[in-house]
């Protein structure tokens, strides 16, 4: 019995926590930021008509994928998201 109860312990510290919170990104580019509560950001380089662009997973419309061209000689900066 005694070994059972030390069995439970980390079974009961694991539902502790709830669900873990994903992290999210934002990316700001040239002109405003232009994406808030990304969970990811495939940043390939691929060119869509002669821009770098970025596809990530739609935070808004779930199962979609979102892109973001960057303007010719611009640069994004991708970081955590801060705040709300």
């Amino acid at each position: 019995m005694h070994r059972l109860a030390w069995l439970l312990v980390p079974l009961a510290l694991a539902a502790c926590g709830g669900q873990s919170s994903v992290p999210k990104l934002s990316v700001t580019c040239p002109g405003g930021s232009q994406l808030y509560g990304a969970t990811s950001i495939d940043v390939l380089g691929d060119l869509v008509n002669g821009r770098p662009t970025m596809t990530f997973p739609d935070p808004v419309y779930h199962g979609k994928t979102g892109a973001i061209s960057v303007q010719p000689g611009g640069a994004c900066k991708i970081a955590p998201q801060t705040g709300v």
